[in-house]
């Protein structure tokens, strides 16, 4: 629970961040809605498996697709990098079946047999048992590490121990079926280890024939993006392989958790069995697979012999992210940067996640995080590549206004909502009442208590739509860039709630050069309406913006936060020349009473803007909405 003190500074920042007073709960009589929209399926970091798709589509070869998604690598045989067990052991991995189970039925397909093993049972040689063909066992543990296999209720053989196994001739014919997951293996032999009162299940399996059972992308997609795929499941189970080690050298916590390398499931890889050969189209993927036999992607600054962690997932929102902001990694990787990714979200990909939206209740949203009520939500921090860095949640604790912030994959996981590509809409909106009183002092040491423009500049850095040039100054009377002025804008629109789009490359060839960020800003931009460019190509970033180029972008971004736009009739006399819609945004703005002028009808439409003009602009347009 939160001190007095504590809980009156949450409530400026409530303020700050939303502009709303958060009703008592008594005084809550409905319970708000929030829609959030999104973009893409999954931790966004690496290849997508949807723009793979697009790119394929498009003719790219299985290498550049994952060149694009893995920044400096190359593609390299295995043998190329690795010499050790993963080479010389003909099944080298391990794959977590199920775990910490008492009892596992498994039926036997085709003619069988398939043998029956389990260790210290005193009847000699393994198999010591065979299934055949339509019979249907148990492997059940009966406490104190001891295990029994069970055939129709009745115990066959002698107990051993709960290390046991299940092996069978795959060229005869012979699978395992489990009626519980309803997977039928084909390859490999199934393995139990004990751990606890019970036992893993693990299937032992060769590289090759583990990705000839992965179900990660549907096999009537394109040859390049089944190739890509199988190089990237393969990079990425030869890394879990090295991490770990082979099976007599997995630790004890290892050996706890799955007796295994890598997981069947999402934790780390879909592998589905033999339904993914045997399902229609299933000869292309093991094709695809066979084709790009032993082939991996390679980094020079990676472990393990240069083999990457090949991540990938469904689909981006439209820009990739790195492995810190996607994954909650302390440490960067050179590979796994932040990427546009228009691939994704192209009609060629057919995304089915190009788009999604959920509806959320205040009420919802309380219980998801330990509050009473919530009357506001604002995405109030991105990451470079776009994605939700955090959310701001506005609500009542004990009855008393609060605010809280959470992560942006926070957020996303407590409503298993698709990805961190999104924005949220709805609620009592996001306002910014310290904006219309007194903001605190950001204590930029170059703005004056006296300057015009204190509180304009307090107000943008209370909600985190400038930072200053340093930590301490703010540079007030420097001309204010189109790429700066793009920033502004985008987390302007950020602080009033507007759903941003994910940033696609709009086609300004000017940009070099530019961080990520502002790339991105631009772009957004652009897709927002509130820019067009100086021309059809060019953006001309480090131009400084004119008083008549201000007028544009502020009514426009006005308009897009759903302000009404006045008629316009302009008095200034110092207008000849300029476009008729450039005169009709000139008087919007002096009819909103964003500016009066530099002088009496006077506007000086070719002056430059500058940075302490600029905040008090954005603040007036922000205290109108």
């Amino acid at each position: 629970m939160r001190s007095r003190i504590r809980q009156l500074i949450s409530l400026v920042m409530a303020l700050a961040m939303f502009g709303l007073l958060a009703p008592t709960a008594q005084a809550q009589t409905t319970d708000p809605t929030f829609t959030v929209t999104g973009s893409g399926w999954g931790h966004m970091v690496g290849m997508s498996q949807y723009g793979a798709r697009a790119l394929a589509l498009g003719g790219s070869s299985a290498a550049e697709i994952t060149g694009f998604y893995y920044a400096g690598t190359t593609v390299r045989q295995t043998t190329e990098v690795v010499s050790n067990f993963m080479v010389t052991d003909p099944d080298p991995l391990w794959i977590g079946l199920l775990q910490n189970r008492t009892s596992y039925i498994f039926s036997v397909l085709g003619p069988g047999p398939v043998g029956l093993c389990k260790a210290n049972d005193g009847e000699g040689e393994c198999p010591t048992q065979f299934a055949v063909g339509g019979e249907t066992w148990e492997f059940r543990a009966l406490g104190g590490g001891v295990c029994q296999f069970f055939k129709a209720g009745i115990a066959v053989g002698n107990p051993g121990t709960c290390r046991g196994a299940l092996t069978w001739d795959f060229a005869a014919g012979t699978k395992v079926f489990f009626p519980e997951s309803g997977r039928t293996y084909a390859r490999g032999i199934v393995r139990f280890r004990p751990v606890g009162e019970g036992f893993h299940v693990v299937l032992e399996i060769g590289m090759e024939p583990y990705l000839y059972g992965l179900g990660e992308v549907p096999s009537s997609w394109p040859t390049a993006a089944l190739e890509a795929q199988a190089i990237a499941a393969r990079t990425y189970a030869l890394r879990q392989a090295l991490r770990y080690g082979p099976e007599e050298s997995l630790d004890v916590t290892r050996q706890a958790t799955c007796w295994c390398q890598l997981f069947s499931t999402v934790a780390d890889q879909a592998y589905v069995g033999w339904g993914k050969e045997a399902e229609v189209d299933g000869d292309r993927w093991v094709g695809a697979v066979n084709t790009s036999a032993g082939q991996i992607v390679t980094h020079p600054a990676a472990p393990d012999s240069t083999v990457i962690i090949a991540y990938y997932a469904s689909s981006t929102g439209g820009h990739t992210d790195s492995n810190v902001e996607g994954l909650g990694h302390l440490t960067p990787l050179p590979y796994l940067v932040p990427t546009p990714d228009p691939w994704s979200v192209s009609a060629a990909a057919a995304n089915p996640y190009a788009n999604w939206t959920r509806t959320l209740t205040g009420s919802a949203i309380a219980t998801a995080f330990g509050l009473e009520t919530v009357t506001g939500v604002a995405v109030t921090k991105r990451n470079l590549s776009g994605t939700v860095a955090e959310v701001t949640i506005a609500g009542t604790l004990g009855g008393v206004p609060t605010t809280i912030v959470r992560g942006g994959r926070t957020f996303r996981d407590a409503f298993a909502m698709r990805s961190t590509a999104y924005s949220v809409s709805g609620g009592s909106g996001i306002g910014t009442a310290i904006c219309d009183g007194v903001p605190p002092a950001a204590g930029f040491t170059d703005v004056s208590a006296g300057n015009v423009h204190y509180d304009g500049i307090n107000c943008l850095a209370a909600l985190g739509i400038t930072k200053g040039t340093t930590a301490t100054t703010f540079s007030p009377t420097l001309p204010v860039s189109r790429w700066q002025m793009a920033v502004f804008l985008i987390r302007t629109a950020t602080a009033l709630g507007m759903a941003i789009p994910a940033p696609v490359p709009q086609g300004f060839t000017d940009l070099g050069g530019m961080a990520l960020s502002t790339v991105d800003a631009i772009n957004q931009l652009k897709q927002l309406g509130i820019t067009s460019g100086t021309t059809a190509t060019t953006f001309s970033p480090n131009d400084s913006v004119s008083r008549w180029q201000m007028a544009h972008f502020l009514t426009r971004l006005f308009a897009a936060a759903g302000g009404t736009v006045p008629g316009g009739t302009s008095s200034f006399s110092d207008l000849t020349g300029l476009t008729p819609e450039t005169v009709l945004a000139i008087g919007q703005l002096a009819d909103l009473g964003i500016t009066a002028g530099t002088a009496p009808s006077i506007f000086s439409p070719q002056a430059q803007v500058t940075r302490e003009q600029m905040a008090t602009f954005l603040t007036r347009l922000i205290r109108l909405l």
